[in-house]
């Protein structure tokens, strides 16, 4: 007879367990994946000009509602876009690239723990603790840039491990991943080659900045990341000074900002006290460890944690002062602009974990409950009714459903008095129609809705547009806090016989 297939050196290849890891992820990601609606404002501001520009033909130039928009550059967008030609614009097809992004980042987190000299059970608690990652989990199901960027920031760590190892032709992907993390989110996606850089110097080997391929990488960085740049400068310089210039003072806080206190650089560490749990402490028991030894002598001290070489522990403490400390500068703080952190912290999660728990036969007791607990997960998504994710503003989703049919295309619908922005993101990418700005005057709305426009309006905008006269605009279309008005006709004009204009 066959040896069987499940034996104990099956378990050991550190390709199954990716492979299961790979699954489990697959499994809680795709779980009715997009069968709700995309969340404004984000998703459907990017969804939509993914979609305008898979309609319009300019894969170059973004526009939004028909108007050119050049503050993001489009290489997540070319993801969607082609999503949207290979599946059609649905949900499903706008967050895909996320949550692929999201299951690959799971199985890098692992091979990456094993470039680190990380031991097996490391390297597997490392990937654990990501696919349990609730925020990170959550965000791979957006339609959104971050968990994509950081795919890109862990293969960039894995390319300069295998770099460091003496094949240095991987500089090239470093320089990929940067290049293209430029153009996916600008300034953001150059935190994995200065990453690289100061690693570099702080483990004494300046000279491999001098090196051909470290040169090279550089170089493609350069040019994958800033040609974008450089064409829309030369085409739309005007739009790319505003827009673009716009959103670097008010995301980072450049001259001309508002100031602040200085507790506002600690914003992150307390949204990741309040939200990354249960790893929040391993983690911290991870950064202690790293620090230790980090800071050790370069001989005669024993690894503090399994396989955690200084090196490591050096590169892992840059990993989080980079994504971490470079953004705690800034003055707009959302948790997910550090999403690439969250692989840094289940690595250091998993050093502690390594370090704590040595013994084998309790190493594979914690992997067989892990993975049962996966699988658990995994079916729970799948086959009960219990929600992945939840509708966001599901009144206006159901009148913008309603506008897509009954208003004319290209025609615009008035806006009284709901935010431009985050109203209209949403109720554009599912009714193919957007809002005016603001008009702020019910006459105004009444003018329009008497020239036959149809309006979006809050109950207590449609009693101030409507007055008295409610028969005049009749709801068309009502759900929750939203309404859809249009003027009604003109009654018609009834003559008697001795009328003498019969």
């Amino acid at each position: 007879m066959g040896r069987p297939l499940l034996t104990e050196e099956f378990w050991r290849r550190p390709g199954v367990h990716r492979g299961l890891l790979a699954l489990a992820a697959a499994g809680i990601l795709f779980a009715r994946l997009g069968d709700t609606h995309l969340a404004n404002y984000d998703d459907c501001f990017y969804a939509q000009k993914a979609k305008e520009m898979l309609r319009g033909g300019d894969w170059l130039t973004p526009t939004w509602a028909g108007e050119l928009r050049v503050e993001n550059p489009p290489f997540f967008l070319w993801l969607m876009m082609l999503s949207f030609a290979a599946l059609g614009v649905t949900n499903y097809a706008a967050i895909l690239p996320s949550a692929l992004a999201g299951v690959l980042c799971v199985v890098l987190v692992h091979r990456l723990a094993e470039e680190l000299e990380m031991d097996a059970f490391a390297a597997w608690s490392a990937a654990f603790v990501l696919v349990t990652t609730q925020y990170f989990m959550k965000y791979a199901k957006h339609a959104m840039f971050d968990v994509f960027l950081t795919l890109l920031f862990v293969l960039a760590m894995l390319a300069y491990r295998r770099a460091l190892a003496g094949e240095r032709r991987w500089y090239l992907l470093v320089g990929l991943c940067t290049g293209v993390g430029i153009m996916t989110k600008s300034v953001m996606g150059c935190f994995p080659l200065a990453t690289v850089v100061l690693h570099l110097l702080w483990t004494r080997r300046a000279r491999e900045l001098a090196r051909p391929w470290f040169m090279a990488g550089a170089g493609v960085a350069l040019v994958s990341g800033l040609s974008w740049y450089a064409y829309q400068l030369a085409v739309n310089r005007e739009a790319v000074l505003a827009q673009y210039g716009w959103l670097i003072v008010s995301r980072a806080g450049a001259a001309g900002s508002k100031p602040t206190a200085w507790w506002n650089s600690l914003d992150y560490f307390v949204s990741l006290a309040r939200n990354y749990w249960p790893w929040a402490p391993l983690a911290v028991a991870g950064m202690v460890l790293a620090v230790r030894r980090a800071s050790a002598r370069a001989t005669g001290d024993a690894p503090l944690a399994p396989g955690l070489s200084r090196d490591a522990a050096r590169l892992l403490l840059l990993w989080l002062l980079v994504t971490i400390g470079v953004m705690s500068l800034a003055r707009e703080k959302k948790l997910w602009y550090i999403m690439a952190a969250f692989p840094g912290l289940a690595l250091l999660a998993a050093a502690a974990a390594g370090a704590w728990v040595r013994g084998e036969a309790a190493r594979r007791r914690l992997m067989r409950a892990g993975y049962g607990l996966l699988a658990a997960l995994v079916l729970a998504l799948n086959l009960t009714p219990i929600p992945s994710a939840v509708d966001r503003r599901p009144d206006l989703q159901a009148v913008a459903m309603a506008a897509r049919d009954l208003v004319p295309a290209g025609q615009r619908v008035l806006n009284l008095d709901a935010g431009y922005h985050s109203t209209n993101a949403q109720f554009l990418f599912y009714s193919d129609r957007s809002l005016t700005e603001p008009l702020g005057d019910p006459a105004a709305v009444r003018r329009g809705l008497d020239g036959g426009a149809y309006a979006l309006l809050t109950r207590a905008g449609c009693a101030a547009v409507a007055g008295p006269d409610s028969a005049r605009y009749p709801v068309v279309m009502g759900s929750g806090g939203w309404r859809l008005v249009k003027a009604a006709p003109p009654a018609p004009v009834l003559l008697t016989p001795g009328d003498p204009f019969r």
